[in-house]
């Protein structure tokens, strides 16, 4: 189903991910339990069989062992509690979950007020500079496919 980004991913030298660092299922759906909603199939294929990824200058998100989520920057729920703590945040973007935040005058996020027939929340792209956020892609497969084309 994700064969062509898992070629892109063996071939590319524009995301670095380090093998054997995988979510385990159990803490996915531990993860889902706290935030409410399932998450897209094709970050959860990410999650099992990559987990980690450095792209550029930022960490793709992943979900870390619930031993080391208290203190890990690259854990999604991590972030998204921070970010839930804020509450400015959470009145101006309610349905955001960050995924990649890059050093850079951009971020992307999970827009989980929609979901297609997939289960696939949009990924946006939230330009900081101008305050302008538009559809960056459908899934999170095709967010990692154009994000590796555009830096390869």
């Amino acid at each position: 189903m994700y064969e062509r980004l898992a070629d892109k991913l063996k071939t590319t030298s524009a995301i670095k991910w380090f093998p054997g660092h995988g979510a385990e299922e159990s803490w996915i759906v531990e993860v889902e339990g706290e935030l409410g909603f399932r998450l897209p199939p094709s970050y959860r294929w990410w999650l099992i069989h990559y987990g980690n990824a450095r792209l550029g200058d930022g960490n793709i998100f992943t979900i870390c062992s619930p031993e080391h989520r208290e203190y890990d920057d690259t854990d999604i729920l991590y972030i998204h509690r921070l970010n839930q703590a804020e509450d400015w945040l959470v009145e101006r973007f309610p349905n955001r979950l960050d995924l990649f935040v890059p050093d850079s005058d951009e971020l992307y996020y999970f827009d989980t007020s929609s979901r297609d027939e997939q289960g696939e929340f949009p990924i946006m792209c939230y330009d900081l500079m101008n305050d302008l956020i538009d559809t960056y892609a459908t899934t999170f497969a095709e967010f990692l496919e154009q994000l590796i084309d555009q830096r390869s």
